[in-house]
């Protein structure tokens, strides 16, 4: 797999043959960013990392920071050989954790952008916004990937305000709703 755009661009990632690991497509991660535009300067959560070709995506194009978190320690190991060997240590936090127990080590921060990527058709989409209520993590853009099979009901407080589907993958685009005054 190859980073697809940025300071980065071209740089292969290698990707352990892990059960149940799906990395987000090149035509999905591109699109992804094309929308998003330029992330200058911005910090991003990338949680059940996978790969974490998501992280490396956006630090490639521009993202001061990512904090990746996944529970397999195999995929960690890998991406912290991809980060050292590539310099990147002080913009890439890989946390070796389950994603509840790696928010609430974050309890407070505040990311530009939080990407998650849970595995398919098993529910954890629709908690994501909970957890980082919970753990009072405030972010300006949250996007959940799932299957184009699901169709998720939103906690209370948080509005999808945009959904794309691309093949057997959709992307789904929240935001936090202002209280009422």
């Amino acid at each position: 797999m190859r980073i697809t755009a940025g300071s980065l661009r071209g740089r292969v990632i290698r990707v352990p043959d892990v059960a149940g690991l799906r990395p987000t497509p090149a035509k999905v991660r591109q699109a992804l960013f094309n929308i998003l535009g330029p992330l200058d300067d911005m910090r991003l959560l990338d949680l059940f990392s996978g790969s974490g070709v998501m992280a490396l995506e956006a630090i490639s194009r521009g993202a001061s920071s990512a904090v990746s978190i996944e529970l397999n320690r195999r995929l960690t190991r890998e991406m912290g050989s991809i980060r050292d060997s590539w310099a990147l240590s002080d913009r890439w936090q890989i946390k070796t954790i389950g994603v509840e127990k790696g928010l609430a080590s974050l309890a407070g921060e505040h990311f530009e952008l939080v990407f998650a990527d849970p595995p398919y058709q098993q529910g954890f989409s629709e908690q994501i916004p909970a957890w980082l209520d919970k753990c009072e993590i405030s972010c300006d853009r949250l996007i959940v990937e799932e299957s184009t099979k699901v169709k998720p009901v939103w906690p209370d407080g948080w509005s999808c305000v945009q959904s794309r589907p691309y093949g057997d993958t959709c992307l789904h685009f929240l935001q936090k709703m202002k209280p009422d005054v």
